[in-house]
């Protein structure tokens, strides 16, 4: 089975911890258990990226963008070679942008 590399775009290492800061006010436990949690459905898109449906931002650009939902967020991907590369990570609240 082809493994793919993962490369998390600083924008999404950005919001990323923006959300752990957001998280952390209430309960850094809670915090550091979502960052636990959503690190380890991001390394399941070594195998297997294209199981995920294409996002609705998938209209506003010129390649493929697929999400991965994860209970309120989803992670936002496109698919490069052998790389799978993290673009950005959302809130189920936010806006379809990039």
């Amino acid at each position: 089975m082809k493994k793919f590399k993962i490369e998390t775009l600083a924008s999404a290492n950005d919001e990323i911890e923006n959300i752990i800061d957001y998280i952390a006010l209430d309960s850094i436990v809670n915090a550091l258990n979502w960052y636990d949690n959503i690190k380890e459905k991001i390394r399941s898109l070594e195998t297997m990226p294209e199981r995920c449906p294409k996002a609705p931002e998938n209209e506003l650009v010129d390649f493929t963008i697929y999400h991965l939902v994860i209970g309120n967020y989803r992670v936002l991907y496109r698919i490069e070679r052998d790389a799978v590369q993290i673009l950005h990570v959302r809130g189920a609240g936010q806006e379809y942008k990039l």
